[in-house]
Parts: C-alpha cells; sequence; structure tokens
C-alpha cells in the first residue's frame, strides 16, 4: 500500500493516540529472557548452532532446536525486539510500520519492463521479520505445490500428504463461532459470520503455537465476497483446506485476544522458548548486524564449512566474532541471505578484499515473486471502507472495542477477501487461443492450483503516477490482480561501496566495506506474463461492474477508468499494467 493510500488512514491512528493509551495496556519496559543486548564480558562466544537472522524462518528453527536440552542456540537478528510493541501487538497498527526504520526498504534497479520504475520492496526488519509486519494472511498454497516439490523435483518426503501433519502441529485454530476470553472484558464471541467464518475441521491443528481464526470482516469485503459468487465464482469454504480455487475469506494469524500471531512470539513466546529459565537455551541478541559468514576447510579432500560468523553491534558498532561447534544457519531472508553469502565469499566475485572460497554462480539468480496491478473504485460516502471506519468521529468507539471487547476496525488486517482463479474458468477464449498459437504456458503445479489472485482493500491503492490523485473527501476501494506463477525470473546482486579507513584496516584486517542487496525483480520479462495481466485485469473490472450494481457500494471505477484503459485495447492495457505493476512482497528462490 503506497504512503498516499495511507494518508487519511494515518492521520486517523494518530487521533486515536494509539501509543499513549496502549501504553497503559501493555508492558513495555522489560526485554523477553534472554533478548537483552550482546554482553561481550558475560555472553559465550560459543554456540552449538548460530542462526543468522530471526525473521519468520530462524525463529522457527531456534525453537525447533532447542527442543533437544543438550544444545545451545543463538539468533543474531539485525532488528530490534518489537514483540511488546503497540504497532506489532494491534492488527491494523503494523500498517504504520511500513517505511519506518523497522522495514528494511529495500529498493529495485529501475524495472527495464516497467517503464523504469523503481520500486521498493517491503521488509521487516526486527525480530519476528516480516510475520511482524505483513498482512496477517495465513495461506498455505495449493496442495499440489507440495507434491510437485517431491515428484518432479525430487524431494522425498516433501509432498503435501506428508508436509500437513506439521502445518497442523504448529497451528491453533480457533473456531470464529465460539466464545473467547478477552484480557481486558468479559467472555464474548466477536460479531460471527455464519455464511463466511467457514473451514475445514481435519485441515486445522488446534494445540500448535501459532494463532489462526478469523477476525474483523467489512461490510465492504463482505460486498467483495457476494459478487464474485454472482458473478460464478465457487465459494471456498476452507482457503487451506481440500480445494482453495474460488472466492474466500482471509484466514488470520491472529490470537484470541485480537493481537498479532508472529513467528517470535509464537515459537519464541516465554510459554513456548524450551529450557525455560534465564535465558532457556536461546539466546537471541537484536541490534546484531551480521557482516559475514567464517568459513573453514576441513581434511585433505578440502570440504569447507559455516564455523561462525562476524557481527557488529552495540554504540561503538565493534565487531564481534562467534563459533558454531555444529552449524551456522543462514535465515536472512530472501534478499539479506544472497547478500551475505556474497560477503562471505560463496557465489562469485564481488570485489578483491572479498576472497572467493567457493564458486556457486546461482547465489542470487531464480528469484520469483508475485506481480501485481490495482484497480481503484469511488465508492458511495456511506459504504464501510478504511476511511469511514477511522473518521474522527468514530475514534472513541474504536478505541473501547479494541481495549475492551478486541473486535472492531483495529482488528483488521485490511485485506480480508480474495479470489483464486484458473484462467480456463475465467478466459477459456484466452487459454484456447495461447495453445492453438503454441504460445501457452502451464505455469500452475496441477489443475487445483490457481494462475491469478483477486485480492480485496477497502482503500485506494496505487503506485506510480499514473491516472489522477483521488480526492480525500472521497469513498474508495480497490481490486487489486495478481500472477502467482510469472515465467520472468529476477535476480538478487550486491552493490558494493568502501567507507573511510576504520580500526579494522589499521589491524590488518580486510577493509571495512558496505555490501546491500541489488535486486531486479524483472516483471513482465517473459510476454506471456503481460498477455495473463491482462487477462487478469479483465476478470478484476468484471467483478468490479458487478459490485458497482450492489446500492451499498455505487462503485465506478476511477483508476484507470475504462474510458482511459479499454478493456477491449491490448496496447492501452499494456501500457498501464507495465506503469502500474508492483510487487506483492513474495519473492523466492535466490538461494536455490
Amino acid at each position: 500500500m503506497s504512503k498516499d493510500s495511507l494518508y487519511s488512514i494515518a492521520t486517523a491512528a494518530a487521533g486515536l493516540g494509539l501509543a499513549g493509551l496502549a501504553y497503559r495496556y501493555y508492558d513495555q519496559s522489560k526485554n523477553e529472557t534472554g533478548r537483552d543486548p550482546w554482553n561481550v564480558k558475560k555472553d559465550p562466544l560459543e554456540y552449538d548452532y548460530i542462526i543468522l537472522g530471526g525473521g519468520t524462518a530462524g525463529c522457527v528453527l531456534a525453537s525447533r532446536l532447542a527442543e533437544d536440552p543438550a544444545v545451545s542456540v543463538l539468533i543474531l537478528e539485525a532488528g530490534e525486539d518489537m514483540d511488546r510493541s503497540n504497532w506489532t501487538q494491534i492488527p491494523f497498527g503494523s500498517t504504520l510500520l511500513v517505511g519506518s526504520k523497522h522495514d528494511w526498504q529495500l529498493k529495485t534497479v529501475p524495472q527495464a519492463h516497467a517503464n523504469g520504475r523503481v520500486l521498493v520492496q517491503t521488509r521487516g526488519r526486527m525480530l519476528g521479520g516480516c510475520t511482524n509486519i505483513n498482512g496477517m494472511q495465513y495461506t498455505r498454497g495449493p496442495p499440489s505445490d507440495f507434491d510437485e516439490w517431491d515428484k518432479t523435483f525430487g524431494n522425498p518426503g516433501w509432498s503435501f500428504e506428508e508436509v500437513l501433519p506439521y502445518f497442523k502441529k504448529s497451528e491453533c485454530f480457533h473456531d470464529p463461532g465460539l466464545a473467547r476470553g478477552h484480557p481486558r472484558g468479559p467472555q464474548t464471541a466477536r460479531v460471527h459470520d455464519p455464511d463466511f467464518d467457514t473451514f475445514e475441521p481435519k485441515s486445522h491443528g488446534t494445540e500448535g503455537p501459532w494463532m489462526v481464526s478469523y477476525h474483523h470482516l467489512f461490510a465492504s469485503s463482505r460486498a467483495f465476497l457476494k459478487a464474485s459468487m454472482e458473478e460464478g465464482i465457487p465459494y471456498t469454504q476452507d482457503p487451506n483446506g481440500s480445494s482453495m480455487l474460488g472466492v474466500f475469506r482471509m484466514q488470520t494469524s491472529m490470537h484470541p485476544n485480537a493481537t498479532r500471531s508472529s513467528a517470535s512470539n509464537a515459537f519464541l513466546g516465554p510459554k513456548n522458548v524450551p529450557g525455560g529459565g534465564s535465558r532457556g537455551r536461546i539466546r537471541v541478541v537484536p541490534m546484531a548486524h551480521v557482516e559475514r559468514i567464517l568459513v573453514s576447510t576441513f581434511g585433505g579432500d578440502g570440504v569447507k564449512r559455516a564455523t561462525g560468523a562476524e557481527f557488529r553491534h552495540g554504540k561503538r558498532n565493534d565487531l564481534q566474532t562467534v563459533r558454531a561447534r555444529r552449524e551456522v544457519l543462514l535465515c536472512a531472508g530472501v534478499f539479506q541471505s544472497p547478500a551475505l553469502l556474497l560477503a562471505s565469499g560463496i557465489g562469485y566475485p564481488i570485489h578483491e578484499a572479498v576472497p572467493l572460497l567457493h564458486s556457486l554462480p546461482g547465489v542470487g539468480k531464480n528469484m520469483t515473486d508475485h506481480v501485481g496491478v490495482a484497480l481503484a473504485f469511488e465508492a458511495a460516502a456511506d459504504c464501510e471502507t478504511l476511511y469511514t471506519a477511522f473518521a474522527p468521529s468514530n475514534l472513541g468507539r474504536l478505541m473501547y472495542q479494541y481495549y475492551r471487547h478486541g473486535t472492531g476496525p483495529l482488528t483488521s488486517q485490511v485485506i480480508e477477501a480474495g479470489c483464486f482463479v484458473r484462467l480456463e474458468d475465467i478466459a477459456p477464449e484466452f487459454v484456447a487461443r495461447e495453445k492453438a498459437n503454441g504460445t501457452w504456458q502451464e505455469r500452475a503445479s496441477g489443475p487445483e492450483a490457481p494462475h491469478i489472485e483477486l485480492l480485496f482493500p477497502p482503500c485506494y491503492v496505487k503506485v506510480g503516477e499514473y491516472g489522477s490523485v483521488p480526492d480525500k473527501a472521497k469513498n474508495y476501494y480497490s481490486i487489486i490482480a495478481v500472477l502467482l506463477n510469472p515465467a520472468s525470473k529476477g535476480t538478487t546482486r550486491v552493490k558494493v561501496t568502501e567507507g573511510r579507513l576504520s580500526k579494522d584496516q589499521k589491524e590488518g584486517r580486510r577493509p571495512r566495506l558496505t555490501i546491500e542487496p541489488e535486486i531486479d525483480c524483472n516483471f513482465l520479462a517473459e510476454e506471456f506474463d503481460l498477455r495473463v495481466m491482462r487477462e487478469a485485469v479483465r476478470f478484476a473490472r468484471r467483478i468490479g461492474r458487478r459490485m458497482q450494481q450492489d446500492p451499498l457500494l455505487a462503485g465506478v471505477e476511477c483508476f484507470p477508468g475504462e474510458a482511459a484503459v479499454p478493456s477491449d485495447d491490448d496496447e492501452a492495457l499494456d501500457r498501464f499494467i507495465r506503469q502500474e505493476c508492483n510487487t506483492y512482497y513474495h519473492s523466492v528462490g535466490t538461494c536455490s
């Protein structure tokens, strides 16, 4: 979501006095056990396992490894520990972390096939990583994706049937129709919507640390669900169940008390960290910026093994070294992980001061990301969207709803509804034409896996400068069309800059370098992706026209507008897509 999109929402949130009031209900004066700053005099310099990055994967791995009472685990995390922060605890509050110091705010190189635009890649810079800043949408993916890993790519044990028990083991799904206790109020059940609060019990776990359920649903989000069904898209009872195809409510990573469930509070929370006692068996060091993985060569055959890491920490930014008795696990994310490998001499040469220890040309290649475009609609003035919900006249009610009952718009993750579809179901003529021309590419993993996703945010979403700026006095919602399996592949390389002479250089060590990810999403490099995106936009417009018939919404497309970009004009659609396409923050593959 762009900063323009959040203008009036941020103003309303500021009016809430969110931080000041929330301090009355959350104790922020104490750190979690074992998460205090690095102490060079007291902290051991050797651990069984060292995990580089305390994000989504790092937190889970640490918790699992520490189940063995004989091991010690160290997590080095570049960001702060934000688990007690209101901005991560309150679901809607995390939208205001985007663009803050808790966001890496990475930028791409100019995109050659997207009009040379530089795009922003939002990534969580805090313990828990992106699970503390994302939209909290709990989506596993189609079962055939996992079966493809198992059979097509030769990874035994990764079929969906074999992976599902682990999904269930980690999950605690809460039946949305049941009453649940709220720490600041009576035993209550949130407003239950029996039409859309559906799920398959057999597909979910109920005893794991990761909290999942349904929470807030805007009236406009509900209208999107109804319009999609009226357009012939079936309602899927559970997007994480037997079939994910169809229109659905987003299942949400949220505690029953209406606070965010993240990798850090789920797997490193005081009730979930194995060992207990002072520090337990997991040592978490926030604000620790790893500069290099240490690699040693063993035996006559030259086997290389990661044996430790160098990191900087504290006000003096001194260089610290820690060693691993067993393994170093790299969990720094899709952009920082390849950058750290290259900075450590693993991959290909990047600078004369970084000796190449192991040639691995594929580092940083094979990057894939979801690409999408947004259509914006002007809604009726009284249609329930983010703008009407967060109007100044509603602020007192919002605060009471959330702090007393754990309900209301502050529990919204913004995008509450979506739709997974296949191209043959929404554009059969397009598929037939592509097959006849010999240009069809089946990018999905199986016949039950989607090609396209629609997302419904009840607010104005726009990137770039295409079209007019909306009137802040009006009401809006958007439909985002997302390509799920693009043919275009990107890369993450590195940008290296030399700093001034440092203490390290005077001591004869390698010069101080700044090594940053250089990201090229390479969106729309393959023409097939562009042709599929045309059909996705046309489908989004069909849903938009259907929603326009609802008197509650009365929505009219205001950006780009069908007069400016007619649906039957391929060239106009291509220009719009290239100018407005954006990442939807699901990059993968750079260390494959």
